[in-house]
């Protein structure tokens, strides 16, 4: 909190007790001129001591964080505050002879002081609970921040895992393809021209329509069926609904590289991706031929770790993703509900 701020809040703060004081003296009083002079004299005094107690708060040995130390504090400045409040309204009682016929001069003073004394700690305790929260907000911001840097960095981190893998092995096949079918290699080098010109619109986005992630990865499936034949099928199926939905950039391709991977293990790798929404939920399947192992954590590599990751982080709660098999085919499938959070 700026020191505009705070003397901003408690001129706010102190005008509204003033109000609720004067009430108060009125009430004891039962004259309202009285009451108006001493709220007159004594919220600005308040306002004053008020100003004290935030510059000693502020002290980090004291009031960060809030303990045993830091109560002990608070009591026992508020008291002196209060003590000394007191002892000038009771000399301003003195001068006018505004006492209170009702009480005698000890009760007088003790109403008063525990008054005041109330006022301050109230104060105090708002003090440092807006300042409680400012720190909590101040820290979760940061907490975002570092989260949404940390997926930043994940992701650049995958892309330089993949990419350059993906690049290598593109262009030994465009080397191997330029003699036998200039054709083919000619192809080639235009659907990974399209390929690496999506990786680098979207490297510095978050999030992307699923459009352009199914452009992409039919770009990099162009290229793997020109490397590997009739070894190599694939199809992509996409309800228009689905095209247009936002999805975190480069989602697709750790689960089509992986389906490849391990369909052309198989005789013939046909590979099948499809996409569609029912209401909300967007369901993304990728088929490929293929066994699952035993345990999981074979098949799963970095990739698919790092994807599962992302969707905690995007789709808290509301997304899954799944391995399965059915006869000698294997589904990697993900469903995703709602818009994912891009912060």
């Amino acid at each position: 909190m700026s020191a505009a701020q705070f003397w901003r809040l408690n001129f706010l703060g102190w005008a509204g007790f003033a109000l609720f004081g004067f009430g108060v003296r009125w009430l004891v009083h039962e004259d309202a001129a009285r009451a108006l002079v001493f709220t007159l004299l004594q919220e600005p005094v308040a306002f004053a001591f008020s100003g004290v107690l935030w510059l000693v708060y502020r002290r980090p040995a004291i009031g960060e964080p809030f303990r045993l130390k830091t109560a002990t504090w608070m009591v026992a400045l508020t008291f002196a505050a209060a003590a000394l409040q007191t002892a000038l309204a009771q000399g301003i009682v003195a001068v006018t002879g505004w006492a209170n016929p009702g009480w005698t001069p000890r009760e007088e003073w003790l109403f008063r002081a525990i008054f005041i004394w109330f006022a301050y700690l109230v104060w105090s305790l708002a003090y440092f609970w807006m300042r409680a929260l400012l720190a909590a907000r101040v820290q979760g911001e940061a907490a975002a921040a570092a989260r949404q840097e940390a997926q930043w960095m994940e992701l650049q981190l995958l892309r330089a895992q993949l990419d350059p893998h993906f690049l290598f092995n593109s262009l030994n096949g465009i080397a191997a393809e330029i003699t036998p079918r200039p054709a083919v290699a000619q192809e080639m080098v235009h659907e990974l021209s399209d390929y690496l010109r999506y990786s680098l619109e979207t490297r510095h986005r978050v999030l992307a329509p699923l459009a352009l992630e199914l452009d992409a990865v039919t770009a990099y499936l162009k290229i793997e069926q020109a490397r590997f034949g009739e070894r190599m099928q694939a199809s992509v199926e996409a309800e228009v609904e689905a095209r247009r939905r936002l999805v975190p950039s480069f989602l697709l391709q750790p689960l089509v590289e992986n389906a490849v991977k391990h369909g052309l293990r198989e005789d013939l790798c046909d590979l099948q991706i499809y996409a569609g929404c029912e209401s909300d939920t967007l369901t993304i399947a990728i088929h490929n031929p293929g066994r699952l192992p035993a345990s999981l954590e074979v098949t799963e590599g970095v990739g698919l770790e790092t994807l599962r990751r992302r969707l905690e982080y995007h789709y808290p709660g509301r997304s899954s993703f799944e391995l399965s098999q059915m006869d000698g085919i294997v589904t990697a499938e993900l469903r995703l509900t709602g818009e994912p959070c891009s912060a």
